[in-house]
């Protein structure tokens, strides 16, 4: 058990690491980084699902806050010089790093608090 909360420490510090790496690259961007908090909750949208049920919330959830999307906007925003839509990504990717530096990973379809990092705890 202990290796395990080894490993999911490390994610979260690795996703830690990448929220930094966000920040830098939205400073080095034309944008302001008042950006980054103003659009944070817009990422969130993926958690319309839960109003459904708990399995629809996980796919929609976890197809928002895969790193796959915004990694692509990245390179295309980067490769096609479309600052606007590399930022998308920069901000995307920053949300999804912070929730999971947090502890909030890629749900399972059983419950809102079970993720790929661990159950979350509910505060008293």
């Amino acid at each position: 058990m202990k290796e395990f909360e080894n490993f999911i420490r490390h994610l979260r510090w690795e996703a830690f690491s990448l929220a930094v790496l966000m920040v830098v690259l939205v400073q080095l961007s034309s944008v302001s980084l008042w950006t980054i908090p103003i659009t944070f909750l817009l990422f969130d949208v993926g958690m319309v699902g839960y109003l459904k049920d708990d399995k629809t919330g996980a796919l929609f959830y976890n197809l928002s806050h895969n790193l796959t999307l915004p990694t692509l906007f990245i390179a295309y925003g980067l490769f096609q010089e479309i600052e606007v839509v590399a930022v998308i990504g920069f901000l995307w990717t920053f949300h999804i790093a912070v929730d999971r530096t947090l502890g909030f990973g890629l749900k399972e379809q059983t419950s809102f608090q079970h993720t790929h990092l661990g159950k979350l705890k509910k505060k008293r």
